[in-house]
């Protein structure tokens, strides 16, 4: 396979690309690697990189289940093929963990340790060493349970251990010509549900099609639908909110919404998710879809 870092415009020397250098080294130092490849950009750049570093002995492995977001999977495998990397998909069952279901603070722990069972399970059934991940140093300084997962499990960080930032991991991914260079975070369809309010596969699935819907209909890239019981909370990027302030959009998304179980839309921008907040709304952003009062 050809370099992907000759593929970084002239002068060859730059920041990034020692960076991209040294994860190569790093990586090069493992008898193989199984890479935890999502849709988004941080796994994507790793397994960009392992492809250089360990050409046929990594192989991308992408996890399948109820709390996987409608079309990553299809940006992952675009992505794999994009990189020339070996892919497979593999079912995981975290959302019938009781202690998954439950929706603790540390949530995140649980699903990580089902996903990294499987991937040692793949690296070991191909004689690979190494499994690795997308953490970069943006992410080690916030509260991530699924960190303590990683360590547990021996998981490695080239990125984090490169010393890449996320702008830099974007920058990067854009120079490789990763399409996703620039996808919005995407994390799993279960940080819409408030910690405590147990996490079930309709609730998922609910909030999975609401996202679709609104999506499709405003043209949005970065939204969620917080999922509150009977309300549906869309929240959108800053960039993305302008394009709601449209009365027959959010009446069409209201109806949409209550076709598939909600019984009021709330909008407001996008906050961090399972952190209590107060959202002020004017009237024409808040949607009975049913003749209740107001949420």
């Amino acid at each position: 396979m050809r370099s992907v870092l000759n593929m970084l415009p002239s002068p060859a020397i730059t920041d990034l690309q020692v960076k991209m250098e040294k994860a190569v080294d790093i990586i090069g130092r493992f008898n193989g690697a199984v890479v935890a490849l999502s849709a988004g950009v941080d796994s994507s750049l790793v397994a960009a990189l392992a492809r250089r570093a360990l050409g046929d002995r990594v192989v991308a492995v992408t996890a399948l289940s109820e709390s996987l977001a409608p079309g990553e999977m299809e940006v992952a495998q675009k992505t794999a093929t994009k990189i020339g990397i070996r892919h497979i998909i593999a079912a995981t069952d975290e959302v019938h963990n009781a202690s998954y279901k439950a929706n603790p603070s540390n949530r995140c722990y649980y699903c990580k340790d089902t996903l990294y069972r499987e991937l040692r399970w793949q690296a070991d059934k191909s004689g690979f060493e190494a499994v690795l991940d997308g953490t970069q140093l943006d992410d080690l300084a916030e509260i991530r349970p699924g960190l303590l997962a990683a360590r547990e499990a021996g998981v490695r960080s080239p990125l984090a251990e490169a010393g890449f930032s996320k702008s830099e991991v974007r920058e990067s991914a854009r120079l490789l010509g990763l399409e996703v260079w620039d996808k919005p975070a995407m994390p799993c369809l279960s940080s819409r549900i408030p910690h405590g309010e147990e996490i079930t596969v309709q609730k998922l699935s609910q909030v999975g099609e609401a996202e679709s819907i609104v999506k499709r209909l405003s043209g949005a890239r970065d939204i969620r639908v917080r999922h509150h019981g009977t309300v549906a909370a869309i929240e959108a990027s800053q960039e993305d909110l302008p394009l709601f302030h449209d009365d027959n959009l959010m009446r069409e998304v209201g109806e949409e919404l209550r076709r598939i179980g909600f019984a009021n839309v709330t909008l407001g921008p996008r906050r961090y998710p399972n952190r209590q907040r107060t959202v002020e709304l004017g009237q024409d952003h808040l949607l009975p879809i049913v003749s209740t009062s107001s949420q």
